[in-house]
């Protein structure tokens, strides 16, 4: 019986020990993977930091009131306050968010100025209000910030800038450069004579359709062109032909027209000229002796002398073109001309609707297009576009839209919460120079909203 208690007393002392050592074993390892944790943690970065950082002073915040002007009664309750880091080379600019906007003031409610704590503003310029904001960042006081209020005015072409900001546009066009001079060749030989078959079908078309077009609208054209001849042509064209254009013809034109005269002249015989003229009003038979003569001096005489005198004729051309287009007068005539014709609504609504016609509503030309475009050669070129391009598509879209390791792009959640939640479109950024002013001015730089990162980038 002694024994058996001994025994026993030695199997609850061995267990013990073997309890005691898994404690011990499992603690050492838990504080090992924990310091591993923690070191691998401290490596991740000022971001790891700057997060710990926020949580800290999200626990520890202590709200304040400030009371400032919005000038454009913009501003609503809710619409964060981001603090702007400092500028770094190389790096943008960082966003927390310390505060928001908590009420808008109604002016019969105001608080006297000793009641209202943290008044950024004691005498409020005229116009504009008052807006209540919630501001707990105990490290930069508000009254040492200018505020800076921003807005997503939701157009396209805002869309637009923040899915394509200058870095990732350079990204883009490297990628479109980079895979053009892989695979351009490919793609030239492949689309080129889908191109051209395409030009070549549809010119007649076209042109015929133009034809058409130009027929059913005779009647307007008519009345259109006779409009403009007695307004414009009559009125404003032929006197400044007479003004400008005859005296720089004069000018180059007569030395060489008289000096063809002349030669002319002194070929032509008045007496060839006078007896056959005589002979044709006499009752003889023979007639037309004038006319005959006269083909025969143009032939023999007239012509000789232009060949002669051509090179001064085309110089005198050319010099007279130069002159007339070089012409302020003319210039300024010419385009006042054509803006007044491309002003006019009739006009425009009448070529609106001949193009129209020949191009949009012209179903011959689409059925070319189909033709060319769904033909066996065409479904081959798409063939090596899609197998070619899909690589840098991708790549494109992973830019853009984000992949499936990084997660959403930035730039394009903030468009998703703009657009379609309709979230994000108000907000203030306050930068730290010393002083602040009382009024939340309006930006005049756009600047897309800002990112606050809740946690550790991986």
């Amino acid at each position: 019986m002694y024994s058996f208690t001994t025994d026993k007393s030695d199997l609850k002392r061995t267990n013990k020990r073997i309890v005691g050592l898994g404690f011990w074993l499992i603690t050492l390892v838990s504080t090992g993977v924990a310091a591993s944790r923690w070191m691998q943690t401290a490596e991740q970065g000022d971001r790891s930091q700057q997060t710990l950082a926020s949580i800290a002073r999200y626990v520890a915040r202590q709200e304040t009131q400030i009371v400032a002007i919005d000038p454009i009664a913009r501003l609503q309750p809710g619409d964060p306050v981001f603090l702007a880091g400092e500028p770094m080379a190389g790096k943008q600019v960082e966003f927390r968010q310390v505060g928001r906007v908590a009420s808008i003031i109604v002016p019969d409610s105001v608080a006297p100025d000793s009641e209202r704590p943290g008044d950024l503003a004691a005498e409020p310029p005229r116009g504009g209000r008052r807006v209540s904001i919630t501001w707990y960042d105990r490290d930069v006081p508000a009254d040492q910030c200018q505020l800076f209020q921003h807005h997503s005015t939701g157009r396209l072409s805002e869309v637009v800038e923040t899915l394509f900001p200058p870095t990732k546009q350079k990204v883009i066009r490297d990628q479109l450069s980079a895979a053009m001079a892989r695979h351009g060749e490919d793609l030239s030989q492949a689309f080129i004579p889908l191109v051209e078959d395409s030009l070549r079908q549809s010119l007649p078309v076209i042109e015929d359709e133009f034809r058409l077009a130009v027929a059913r609208h005779r009647g307007e054209l008519d009345e259109a062109a006779q409009r403009w001849h007695d307004q414009l042509v009559q009125e404003r064209l032929i006197p400044m032909a007479r003004r400008e254009i005859l005296p720089i013809v004069k000018k180059h034109g007569q030395p060489p027209a008289e000096e063809i005269g002349r030669e002319m002249w002194d070929r032509a015989s008045l007496f060839r000229f006078g007896w056959r003229a005589i002979y044709d009003k006499t009752p003889l038979p023979r007639k037309d002796l004038v006319r005959e003569e006269w083909q025969r001096f143009v032939e023999e005489e007239a012509v000789p002398v232009l060949e002669k005198h051509m090179d001064e004729v085309v110089v005198a051309i050319q010099r007279s073109l130069r002159d007339v287009s070089a012409s302020p007068a003319i210039r300024k005539e010419l385009a006042g001309v054509a803006e007044e014709i491309a002003r006019d609504p009739q006009s425009r609504q009448l070529v609106q609707s001949i193009l129209k016609e020949t191009f949009v509503e012209n179903e011959r030309l689409r059925e070319v297009w189909r033709d060319v475009w769904s033909s066996p050669k065409a479904q081959a070129a798409f063939d090596i576009a899609g197998e070619r391009l899909e690589p840098v598509v991708r790549q494109i879209g992973d830019e853009i839209f984000g992949s499936e390791q990084d997660g959403i792009n930035p730039d394009f959640a903030r468009v998703l919460r703009s657009q379609i939640l309709r979230k994000d479109r108000r907000w203030i950024v306050a930068w730290h120079t010393g002083a602040g002013n009382g009024t939340i001015e309006v930006a005049r730089n756009p600047m897309p909203y800002p990112i606050v990162y809740l946690a550790a980038e991986r």
